[in-house]
């Protein structure tokens, strides 16, 4: 018994819940009905479609104030302001309009078409001008040139009977959709200004947009790696260039002590052939050995300062010549890196070549021996 009540309660209940959801979206479809009464009031209140102007549409109020058709009959263009044809075109329906601007059922409007990208892809706007009729969710294009006789005619045609030219008044675009457009017109432009360059400079390819853009990513990825490896090679090898240094640092002292010694030695060695020099010399009186002993002090003196100074340019020119050396050493060093890599990636190509070539004897030997095989059996 207690079962039996609890269905019967959720069968009430559910047949009580359906009935207000029932009410509750007739109230919101009413409640819809008469806020749009309210807003149409508002608007023909400020002069939104009033008949004493041309309306002048952008992407935001381009369906509030056309309201697909349903209300008026809208007449549209769409223009350019650098387009010659589109300023003729206007002289033309101002002309008309000033005619109809009396008609209650009829409404005039014009949009800038490459400044409002979302209606120039809504409609798929080519070229300009493009005039059309939106009427109860429809559409009518002209194809005929915009002059008074043919504007008149193209307001005042009956859709009912050209039915065939009628097309439904597109969806509303998303803007990721209006975004690739764009992207992709850019895209376009961009490869037919480069394949004309190339053209001009007798080169005939024509680039894929996409293989393009595939082409310019891989040689950006290809630098950037560059980069990153020679980054990589400088921060490593910061240790072995010290080495270097000093290694180069202690052989130049020690071929400047070499160099000293060797000058001392060849000084030594003057100093003692004066000296025989001096006692073979015989005869001559003592006041002329005080002379030119004085006179030999002198020399020597100016000699000493004239070799220092000589040391000081020598050692500059040993240092210049130690940085070039250096360099020398570490272009060297590099070459010879260099070229050990392209060695072993030789080596590996070359391994990989000899591996599949054995591998390919190795299948046809296979093939060869069950194609063998295949032959005894037959023959027996």
């Amino acid at each position: 018994m207690r079962f039996a009540f609890i269905l019967f309660a959720t069968f009430i209940s559910k047949i009580i819940l359906i009935e207000e959801g029932k009410i509750q979206t007739n109230n919101k479809t009413e409640k819809k009905i008469e806020n749009k009464e309210k807003i149409e009031k508002i608007d023909e209140e400020n002069g939104y479609f009033t008949n004493n102007k041309i309306h002048d549409l952008n992407d935001l109020f381009f369906d509030h104030y056309i309201r697909d058709g349903k209300i008026y009959r809208w007449f549209i263009l769409f223009y350019s302001k650098t387009c010659g044809h589109c300023r003729r075109a206007k002289k033309e329906i101002q002309k008309l309009f000033n005619d109809l601007k009396n008609n209650n059922t009829l409404r005039f409007a014009q949009i800038e078409a490459y400044e409002n990208t979302l209606t120039n892809v809504r409609f798929n706007i080519t070229g300009v001008p493009y005039i059309i009729i939106v009427e109860n969710n429809s559409i009518y294009e002209l194809d005929l040139f915009p002059n008074y006789d043919n504007l008149k005619n193209f307001i005042f045609t009956n859709f009912s009977e050209v039915q065939e030219e009628l097309k439904p008044l597109p969806i509303k675009v998303k803007f990721h959709y209006v975004a690739w457009v764009i992207f992709r017109q850019t895209l376009d432009s961009f490869t037919n200004s480069f394949n004309k360059f190339i053209n001009k400079k007798g080169i005939n390819i024509k680039f894929n947009p996409f293989v393009l853009i595939f082409t310019i990513l891989i040689s950006i990825i290809l630098c950037c790696t560059g980069m990153i490896k020679c980054c990589i090679y400088c921060c490593c090898n910061d240790e072995d260039i010290a080495k270097e240094l000093k290694l180069l640092e202690e052989q130049y002292n020690l071929e400047m002590e070499k160099r000293r010694q060797s000058g001392a030695e060849g000084q030594d060695q003057s100093n003692e052939g004066e000296e025989v020099e001096g006692e073979e010399v015989e005869g001559e009186e003592g006041d002329d050995e005080e002379m030119e002993e004085e006179e030999d002090d002198e020399g020597e003196e100016v000699e000493d300062g004239k070799k220092k100074e000589l040391t000081e340019e020598q050692k500059k020119k040993i240092e210049e010549e130690k940085k070039k050396l250096e360099e020398k050493k570490k272009e060297e060093e590099f070459k010879k890196k260099e070229e050990e890599r392209k060695k072993k990636e030789e080596e590996e190509k070359n391994k990989k070549k000899e591996n599949e070539k054995e591998e390919k004897n190795k299948d046809e030997q296979n093939k060869g021996s069950q194609n063998n095989k295949k032959k005894k059996k037959k023959k027996e």
